[in-house]
């Protein structure tokens, strides 16, 4: 399947799924691949599981085991901190691709999976310096590394937590090309929800984000809402390229299964995928890109020719409004000539400085 990600919303269902595991033992750590991780638990009233954890890609229950032939540094580390240790709590980081796990033995630890980019595994003790990293890494704003401070990347919109209000804002200040690409990116929903996001509350996702109506804006939100609601106990409805914790509008599913982690755990995310797909990837952003060029352009030419008709349109009073400024400059400085021009109610604005004239048509 192509599906190789967790959207945020996504993690979201599966941290409902797994709330179960809260107050289950740690029982075994293996590390049967570079970026998979397996927790084999003991859960109160469940007994046995198995959590697989991909780095950058997603975790969930499984029912494979796998085990290396000899554990790696990593795993012989968090054997060492959190080996029957029991889970006091587990969930997502407001809106972002991160999930906490945190253990109490002696003392208190928490073991952070990030699920964006490449992805790490991350463990830290209770004032949250990091013990272990699966990898280390450096950004401009955070370093992952042992015995520095843990600092979650900085997050401008937690959906979870979105208003009528802070939408609107949003929208208002938003260069995205329809409303659809705004909420993907700007809010934090993904491409596959945010358009379905605008189905269910009846909305033009083709519209300009700024153009967008506060009562739209509303049924956003109130069917967001909705979406937060149908994942507290989500299910598995499988499509050819995706895989949902709720069905989709105007899709039939190929299958459903009876929890959002049975559908996960059929994908075998940890195969490298073939460097022809990788090739094909490429090619498609490329073309992407570059029809997403076009239509800009295309929206500047529409623009540039929507100007050009007014002025041609006011050809016969812009000329004779050069013509004065051309005559009161033969007498008169800048200032001067500015003090007459204000008088014209169509004059919005005057700069001396670049000796420009700005007007209202």
């Amino acid at each position: 399947m192509p599906k190789k990600s967790i959207s945020s919303l996504e993690l979201a269902a599966l941290m409902n799924e797994l709330q179960f595991l809260v107050n289950g033992k740690v029982s075994q750590i293996y590390h049967p691949e570079s970026n998979v991780l397996l927790l084999q638990l003991h859960a109160p009233g469940k007994g046995k599981q198995l959590l697989k954890i991909i780095s950058g890609k997603w975790l969930c229950l499984t029912q494979q085991k796998e085990t290396a032939l000899k554990p790696s540094g990593f795993c012989m580390q968090l054997r060492k901190y959190i080996d029957n240790a029991i889970i006091k709590n587990l969930y997502q980081h407001e809106s972002e691709r991160i999930v906490i796990f945190e253990f109490e033995k002696l003392e208190k630890y928490s073991l952070v999976v990030e699920l964006f980019s490449k992805g790490n595994i991350i463990l830290t003790d209770a004032k949250n310096v990091i013990i272990t990293a699966l990898e280390s890494q450096e950004w401009k704003d955070r370093t992952i590394k042992p015995k520095e401070k843990y600092v979650f990347p900085p997050l401008e919109i937690n959906w979870k937590e979105l208003s009528v209000k802070k939408l609107q804002e949003i929208l208002k200040k938003s260069e995205k090309r329809n409303l659809a690409t705004s909420l993907a990116t700007e809010v934090g929903l993904g491409g596959l929800y945010a358009e379905e996001l605008c189905r269910q509350a009846e909305v033009d996702l083709n519209q300009i984000p700024k153009e967008v109506p506060v009562k739209e804006a509303e049924l956003l939100v109130k069917t967001l809402k909705n979406f937060q609601i149908s994942i507290t106990t989500p299910k598995g409805y499988v499509y050819e390229n995706e895989i949902t914790p709720f069905p989709l509008l105007e899709k039939k599913p190929l299958k459903e299964t009876e929890s959002y982690n049975e559908a996960i755990d059929a994908l075998k995310l940890s195969e490298k995928p073939s460097p022809y797909q990788n090739k094909i990837k490429t090619l498609q952003r490329t073309i992407d890109e570059q029809q997403e060029a076009i239509k800009n352009q295309e929206e500047k030419i529409i623009i540039g020719t929507q100007k050009g008709e007014l002025v041609y349109e006011k050809y016969t009073a812009l000329q004779k409004l050069k013509e004065i400024v051309e005559e009161m400059k033969k007498s008169k400085n800048w200032a001067d000539i500015a003090k007459e021009l204000k008088k014209e109610k169509k004059i919005s604005k005057i700069n001396l400085e670049k000796k420009t004239i700005t007007i209202d048509l």
